[in-house]
């Protein structure tokens, strides 16, 4: 008992997955037939309106309003290819909106690149009567999972889809690609041949955009009507600065600045003496020039006790009186009678003697340091007297 209870339950299961995705489906058919009919009924004029969403489909439909619409048995839906028999095609009425009734019929035969005539007659009266070809009547559903990425350009977004599963019409088909700012009704569209991505160009910075897209055979060998936009995707572009570039500068930097400051801190002295060097100051050689008379030099030389040398009589390279040891020959022999001098000769040796006594007191007034020369000059100087000299000349002086 139990063990059939169990394949009961998965029975039961089963029917139920198989049920809702029958419905789930027959829902998004459903969908996608009211979608296909409201867009011919604004872009085919004709009568009856006929779509193909493959090689071997072909839908008819036709719209009348509610108050003089018959029923469906009313209605006779006959079909004609070229050089074959007529066929009768099946009429199914659906209610629609705004009062109005829809009525299809889905064709079991199809052929391509042969004509199509199409008669409609209710009650046996003729209300509509049409030829074409079932390649030029291809409506599609939308491309499906489109996606937005970012690029590593700035401004620039790539849109990615998966185009209809059609066989062997994949290189026939082409897209519309609408982008528009979020908001905004105004925008640009892009057509794509035989390929499902697109690098969206020339896009705002920082700014949300609205991506559609929709496709049609190229019309070629085959064509047909645009197939209705895809539902919206919204995606960003990148800023000027984007966060993570932002946030990555901001640890190398801080990282960075780190380590600049700790080499800093480990060599201070060495980049201390290489920026700002120790500049020699005089101030050890001329003590409280700075500290005492802020710099002035003159003030300074005036009070100090070690600028005597440094006063002006230093640099001269003149010498000064200085006085002499006079040595004189002593004669041992009796002394000769002192012969007196000429008046001239008493006069300038009286001249000389006033001369000698300014001379002593201009040194004692004015001391100054000899230089080592002139001290030498004057240990070495002698002047020796020569007494034999009996004659009335002058006598000479001998500088030894």
């Amino acid at each position: 008992d139990k063990k059939m209870t169990n394949d009961n339950l998965n029975k039961l299961l089963v029917f139920c997955v198989l049920f809702c995705a029958q419905k789930t489906s027959i829902v998004h058919g459903v969908q996608a037939l009211e979608t296909k009919v409201a867009l011919l009924l604004h872009v085919e004029p004709e009568n009856p309106k006929c779509f193909a969403e493959g090689t071997s489909d072909l839908t008819c439909f036709w719209e009348e309003d509610e108050e003089r619409a018959g029923s469906a048995d009313q209605y006779s839906f006959i079909y004609t290819y070229q050089n074959e028999n007529s066929s009768k095609c099946a009429v199914t009425a659906l209610p629609a909106a705004g009062g109005k009734r829809l009525y299809f019929c889905r064709l079991s035969q199809t052929q391509l690149f042969v004509p199509l005539d199409i008669r409609v007659f209710r009650d046996n009266l003729l209300i509509h009567n049409r030829s074409l070809f079932i390649e030029v009547v291809f409506l599609l559903d939308p491309p499906a999972n489109l996606t937005l990425t970012s690029t590593e350009t700035q401004g620039q977004l790539k849109a990615s889809w998966l185009p209809p599963s059609l066989k062997y019409m994949g290189d026939s088909m082409m897209y519309e690609v609408s982008y528009t700012m979020a908001g905004s009704h105004i925008g640009k569209v892009e057509e794509v041949q035989a390929s499902s991505e697109l690098i969206l160009r020339g896009l705002q910075l920082g700014t949300k955009y609205k991506v559609r897209i929709r496709v049609k055979l190229d019309g070629i060998s085959y064509s047909g009507y645009w197939s209705a936009w895809t539902d919206p995707v919204l995606m960003e572009t990148m800023s000027d600065l984007d966060p993570l570039i932002v946030s990555l500068s901001l640890v190398i930097s801080l990282v960075l600045t780190l380590l600049s400051l700790i080499v800093l801190m480990s060599h201070r002295r060495f980049l201390l003496k290489k920026i700002w060097p120790i500049i020699p100051t005089p101030e050890s050689k001329f003590q409280g020039l700075f500290k005492v008379y802020g710099g002035d030099f003159q003030v300074w030389l005036g009070h100090s006790t070690g600028g005597l040398w440094l006063r002006p009589a230093y640099f001269y390279s003149k010498e000064f009186p200085a006085p002499l040891e006079v040595l004189s020959e002593v004669s041992l022999g009796p002394a000769l009678p002192s012969s007196a001098l000429p008046p001239k000769a008493s006069e300038a040796l009286g001249e000389e003697e006033d001369e000698d006594k300014k001379l002593k007191r201009a040194i004692h007034q004015h001391p100054a340091p000899q230089t080592q020369s002139s001290l030498l000059e004057s240990h070495d100087a002698y002047v020796t007297l020569n007494a034999q000299n009996h004659s009335g000349e002058e006598p000479l002086d001998n500088i030894l």
